[in-house]
């Protein structure tokens, strides 16, 4: 059995292959995972609300977390909420093959846009940066295939044009 938790914020949310009814303490997760583990309470409650949200929504969304078997922890002499070494996240193993220069096998990963259901600032924004980064990795490998499998995935229309220009670029 593995003992670490694997984080799918790609499409579905699911901790360990499971559906996870509270999204948001996943999204907490995701976003200390895109931090480097940690981060400091003010900006996280900015990036995970919009106007101004309860005292207890992180304690809450802290508690959540751990629940579903991602250890979130508020660290109140740093002032900064931490999640536990050895959680695995598929956007956090995504970035980093896209970034390796495996763009294939980070595709492979990619079942659909970060955290579709949330509307947070954060969600929004990693969305957004996400479908960029995929577009300009993918027309950069000139790999009319992969351009093309690319297509089912990526929904911005902007973004699709382009890949849809290109991929026919590298058919001629």
């Amino acid at each position: 059995m593995n003992d670490v938790p694997m984080l799918e914020t790609l499409g579905e949310c699911r901790v360990d292959g499971r559906p996870v009814r509270h999204r948001r303490a996943a999204e907490l997760a995701a976003v200390l995972l895109l931090s480097d583990g940690a981060a400091p309470r003010d900006w996280l409650s900015t990036v995970l609300f919009e106007g101004d949200p309860s005292p207890s929504s992180l304690p809450t969304l802290a508690m959540r977390a751990r629940r579903i078997g991602l250890d979130v922890r508020y660290e109140r002499e740093i002032g900064a909420y931490r999640i536990g070494e050895g959680v695995r996240c598929d956007v956090v193993e995504f970035l980093f093959l896209l970034s390796h220069g495996y763009v294939a096998q980070a595709m492979e990963f990619y079942k659909g846009p970060f955290m579709v259901r949330s509307q947070s600032p954060f969600a929004v924004q990693t969305r957004a940066h996400l479908e960029q980064r995929i577009v300009e990795a993918v027309v950069d490998t000139g790999d009319a295939r992969l351009m093309a499998d690319t297509l089912r995935v990526v929904r911005d229309p902007g973004m699709r044009r382009a890949l849809v220009r290109d991929a026919d670029a590298a058919l001629v």
